[in-house]
């Protein structure tokens, strides 16, 4: 039975793929993540073939069933329609990467949409750009977050894994890709390892310390350092209230003090 633009606009997503079926190889298929592709089956000389005609509702009902006519008519003539479609341009992932982010530039902090692209081009782009998007394999993008990770940058390729699975997600309901070859990968990623803060800063260490806070370089925007090294400034300095004592006795200072005293999260002692 022919299907009903009604039921392709609500279709709602399961647990696992399904389809729709409007007849003559031409169905809908609904995918876990509330992507709806349309597909076609059909056969040649002996061999079963199938044909993506893009995503609902980008390409509509009546759309797909004139690229399914336009399909049969090729299939009557002798002619392989997966031929025609294997010869036009691929979309690469580096295209398709570049789309995304250029969607969502606009919403994003001018430094930080900077940021995503250039560990894109300086990461992912090297490995993956030239490849078909639909063709990216898990493998694939694991070999990139390993080769992230042995030169440590740990949070880089936890990123990076999230960048490709947000493309994905761009990609998938335009019909540029199928699934998501990062979305399994995250129990493989290499794990960070265990903070070690330092128990206190004597107080022979504190001028160090203070000059090491105005120092501070770790982000590329000046506004940010600038607070990041206030902020580190006040913890350091204003005594904190609660169970731990706070401060020094009364009549005493940093200088004379001989025991052990907490300023915000650091213990400094003499």
């Amino acid at each position: 039975m022919a299907l009903k633009e009604l039921e392709v606009r609500y279709a709602t997503k399961r647990a696992k793929d399904y389809k729709l079926t409007d007849g003559e190889g031409l169905h809908l298929l609904v995918r876990p993540n509330g992507s709806k592709l349309w597909r076609m089956k059909y056969r040649f000389e002996g061999r079963e073939k199938l044909l993506s005609f893009g995503a609902y509702p980008q390409v509509s009902l009546a759309e797909a069933r004139l690229k399914r006519a336009k399909a049969r008519l090729m299939l009557a003539e002798g002619k392989d329609p997966g031929a025609r479609a294997s010869r036009e341009p691929t979309m690469t992932f580096e295209v398709a990467a570049r789309a995304w982010h250029e969607n969502r530039e606009a919403s994003l902090d001018p430094g930080h949409a900077a940021r995503i692209l250039a560990r894109l081009e300086r990461d992912v782009f090297p490995v993956l750009g030239k490849a078909d998007i639909r063709v990216v394999s898990s493998a694939d993008v694991l070999a990139m977050i390993r080769s992230v990770e042995a030169r440590g940058a740990l949070d880089v390729s936890r990123r990076l894994k999230q960048h490709v699975s947000q493309i994905y997600r761009f990609a998938i309901p335009q019909g540029w890709a199928d699934h998501d070859p990062a979305v399994h990968l995250a129990d493989l990623l290499k794990p960070k390892p265990r903070v070690r803060h330092m128990a206190r800063v004597s107080m022979a260490g504190l001028p160090a310390l203070v000059r090491a806070i105005h120092e501070y370089d770790g982000d590329e925007n000046p506004r940010r350092r600038a607070v990041t090294r206030s902020a580190l400034l006040f913890t350091l300095l204003a005594p904190r209230r609660g169970p731990t004592k706070p401060g020094l006795p009364p009549g005493t200072s940093l200088r004379d003090s001989t025991r052990p005293i907490r300023f915000g999260g650091f213990r400094l002692s003499g």
